[in-house]
């Protein structure tokens, strides 16, 4: 079957004109694309495991410490660089043993896209705290003032949030294909949902086919340029949909806006996904769902989230 490429409005009948206001003589009369996109994911794809000091521990990171010794500034956060072939990242644990809460830590690495972020946390008084953000690697952590009252250290959470990219290479689930299934070079564009510029989403849902075995939250987001197509902290993990309470755990197709909840400015980065783009530097938009587990890593699920949308609606080609 051959292929087409579409793009902006299409003309459906006749009429051309777009002035006058007479229906059925000059009034443009013109349509768009329907365009639906899914990926498939289950309880594997942010089945993390808590490791309180992966990343920093307490020997390398005493009292007063203000540039944290990192066990290696090169590894993946999460410890998984594709699962299902796609990409993870993660949100990161400080633990103080001493009263750090008048200190703030600035966190430097990369997104889930690979792209630079930062990212300052005020700590903690003998206790833990969690970053905001999804991380995919952590590349520096500096302590302000005169650094930490005592030890440090830090790792991941399995009840913390976990970032994956919607975008996979091959069919993981559910036919359970590895990188290295012939053939393994092609791209797999069926489990991919990346939506052009100017576009608008017309629908949003999690069909869960196998309840999860724990309450689990679902963000679904994506990446915002800024002035002059910056990218630094340019990931928006509730771009188009989801929060941090609602639980979707049950077998059910949760749309948006109540099962899969949306808020007013969510509702307008649909109606235009690069509402939240610097004027001039509109870019595809890369889907990002944003798990956070309540217990533990759950031990069953399986989803797929599909998305509609009618492409580059808001401009022309």
């Amino acid at each position: 079957m051959g292929k087409t490429n579409f793009s902006g409005p299409i003309t459906t009948g006749p009429i051309q004109n777009t002035i006058g206001t007479t229906v059925g003589k000059n009034v443009r009369d013109s349509a768009f694309v329907v365009n639906s996109m899914s990926f498939p994911f289950d309880f594997n794809s942010f089945a993390i495991t808590t490791d309180a000091n992966k990343l920093a521990v307490t020997g390398s990171n005493g009292a007063s410490t203000t540039s944290v010794t990192l066990v290696d500034s090169t590894q993946n956060v999460p410890g998984i660089t594709g699962i299902g072939g796609f990409e993870m990242a993660s949100a990161i644990s400080m633990d103080s043993s001493g009263d750090d809460s008048s200190r703030t830590a600035t966190i430097t690495g990369t997104d889930i896209l690979g792209s630079a972020q930062t990212e300052d946390v005020t700590m903690a008084n003998a206790g833990q705290v969690l970053s905001l953000k999804a991380w995919k690697t952590v590349t520096s952590i500096a302590i302000d003032g005169s650094g930490t009252a005592g030890t440090l250290e830090v790792g991941v959470l399995v009840t913390a949030l976990i970032s994956i990219v919607a975008r996979s290479l091959f069919n993981a689930n559910p036919l359970s294909q590895t990188s290295s299934t012939s053939p393994n070079t092609d791209k797999n564009l069926a489990n991919n949902i990346v939506i052009p510029p100017f576009s608008r989403v017309t629908d949003i849902r999690l069909n869960n086919s196998v309840a999860y075995s724990n309450k689990i939250t679902l963000r679904v987001g994506s990446n915002v340029a800024q002035a002059a197509g910056a990218t630094l902290n340019s990931i928006e993990l509730d771009y188009f949909a989801g929060d941090t309470s609602v639980d979707v755990k049950a077998i059910a197709s949760h749309h948006v806006p109540v099962l899969l909840t949306q808020g007013a400015s969510q509702q307008d980065s649909c109606m235009n996904v690069s509402d939240g783009d610097a004027s001039g530097y509109e870019i595809d938009k890369v889907v990002i769902l944003t798990v956070a587990n309540t217990a533990a890593a759950p031990s069953a699920g399986n989803s797929y989230l599909t998305m509609d949308w009618l492409q580059k609606a808001n401009a022309t080609n």
